[in-house]
C-alpha cells in the first residue's frame, strides 16, 4: 500500500468502521489512566537527564515553572528536543496568537453580539510541524474528553491521546497525528483546529481554536528506491520527516526467506549522517509489515512501515543496518547474540522532496 495513493484518513475509515461513542469514551478513559501511570514513572527517570538542563540553559526560552508540562514529550524526541521546544507557541507570549472559538462564533463575535460564553477549554500552548499537532489545554470542567477525529484546516486527522500532564495539574496534553499528505507539506502561518469536546459522557460540543504564528512547520516528504543490494532491493520508499516523528514506508523485494524474516522484525540500527547510532529500543515507535508474497523467479515482496522517534530530523541521510539475533527455545532473545550486518546497510535520502526532485 502506497502512502500517497489516496487519502490515508479515508482508508482508515473504510478499513476500520468507527466505534460506538460510549465504547470510545471507555477506551479513552482507560488509555488516559495508563498514560498517567507511564508518564509519572517516566518523569521520575527524566529528572536525571541532562536534556532538561540543556533546554533551560541553551534554549533560553523555557520558564522553569513551564518546563514540567512539556518535559515528557520533549524527552522522547532525542536530538530534536531543543528545536521542537523553540517551535512551541505560547499563548502568554503574544496576544491573539491562540484564539479560542465556539463552533458557531469566535469569542470576539460573542461579545459583540452581547452573548459572552465561557470557553469549554483554554489552549495554553501549541506545537505543529506538519506531522504532529500537540496542544496543552486547561478545561473548564473536570470531565475532559475529545472526539477521535480532529480537523486541521478542514483535513481529518487522528487523535492519539489526551492525558493530564501531572495528576491534579488541570493541564491536559493532547496529541494529534496528521495523516493527509497535502496538509503535511502545506506551508502555513495559520491553523484552525476543530474537535468534539465531551463535557460529560453523554454531552458533547463542537469546538474550534485558531493558531497564528511563524513557528508552525511543515513535514518534508521524499521518495526514491535503493538498488544494487546483494540480498535484494527497495523497489520504492516514501518518507515523511519532522522533528516529532519520521515515518518511513518501504516496498521490499528480497531473494531469500531468511533475509525477509530478518528484515520484517525491523531490528535495525539507525545511523545519521554524523555517524550517531540508535538501537532498536531507542528509535522504534512502531513497525508494521504486510504479508509476504512469493513472486515468479523466487523473489519475495512485502511492505514495511516504520514510525521513528529520536532520529536527527536535520540529517540528510538515514542508514538502516539490519541486526541478526539468536532466540532460545522459549522465544526470548539470547543476550549477546546480536550480529550487526554492516554489509547489508541501506541508505535512505531524507532530503529529496517529491515536489522538488
Amino acid at each position: 500500500m502506497r502512502m500517497n495513493d489516496e487519502n490515508f484518513a479515508a482508508k482508515l475509515d473504510r478499513s476500520f468502521p468507527r466505534t460506538p461513542e460510549r465504547f470510545r469514551q471507555i477506551v479513552s478513559s482507560e488509555v488516559r489512566a495508563q498514560m498517567k501511570l507511564v508518564c509519572n514513572k517516566t518523569r521520575k527517570k527524566m529528572l536525571l537527564l541532562p536534556l532538561v538542563a540543556c533546554l533551560v540553559l541553551a534554549g533560553g526560552t523555557v520558564a522553569a515553572a513551564r518546563l514540567p508540562v512539556f518535559q515528557n514529550w520533549l524527552g522522547g524526541l532525542g536530538m530534536n528536543a531543543e528545536k521542537a521546544e523553540q517551535s512551541i507557541v505560547h499563548s502568554d507570549e503574544s496576544v491573539g496568537v491562540i484564539i479560542m472559538e465556539s463552533a458557531g462564533q469566535s469569542e470576539t463575535e460573542a461579545v459583540d453580539n452581547g452573548v459572552q460564553t465561557e470557553p469549554l477549554f483554554q489552549v495554553t500552548d501549541v506545537y505543529y510541524d506538519g506531522a504532529t499537532l500537540m496542544f496543552w489545554a486547561k478545561p473548564k470542567n473536570e470531565y475532559f474528553e475529545l472526539g477521535d477525529h480532529v480537523y486541521i484546516n478542514g483535513f481529518d486527522s487522528r487523535l492519539e491521546y489526551v492525558t493530564e500532564t501531572d495528576e491534579g495539574s488541570g493541564i491536559y496534553e493532547c496529541k494529534v497525528t496528521v495523516v493527509d499528505p497535502v496538509l503535511q507539506k502545506t506551508d502555513t502561518d495559520v491553523i484552525n483546529v476543530k474537535t468534539q469536546v465531551y463535557t460529560s459522557p453523554d454531552s458533547r460540543s463542537d469546538y474550534c481554536f485558531t493558531v497564528e504564528s511563524d513557528k508552525l512547520g511543515t513535514a518534508v516528504q521524499g521518495s526514491g528506491n535503493v538498488t544494487g543490494l546483494d540480498f535484494g532491493q527497495i523497489v520504492s520508499y516514501h518518507v515523511i520527516v519532522s522533528p516529532s516523528v519520521i515515518n518511513l514506508h518501504l516496498d521490499w523485494e528480497v531473494y531469500e526467506e531468511g533475509m525477509m524474516e530478518l528484515l520484517r522484525w525491523g531490528d535495525y540500527i539507525l545511523e545519521d549522517a554524523a555517524g550517531r547510532r540508535l538501537t532498536y529500543d531507542e528509535w522504534l515507535r512502531s513497525n508494521g509489515c504486510s504479508d509476504p508474497e512469493q513472486k515468479e523467479g523466487g523473489t519475495i515482496t512485502f511492505s514495511q512501515d516504520l514510525e521513528i522517534k529520536g532520529f536527527d530530523a536535520d540529517s540528510p541521510t538515514m542508514k538502516l543496518i539490519p541486526v541478526r539475533v539468536q532466540w532460545d527455545a522459549n522465544g526470548s532473545m539470547i543476550p549477546g547474540s546480536e550480529e550487526v550486518l554492516e554489509n547489508c546497510a541501506v541508505t535512505i535520502d531524507l532530503t529529496k522532496d517529491t515536489d522538488n526532485p
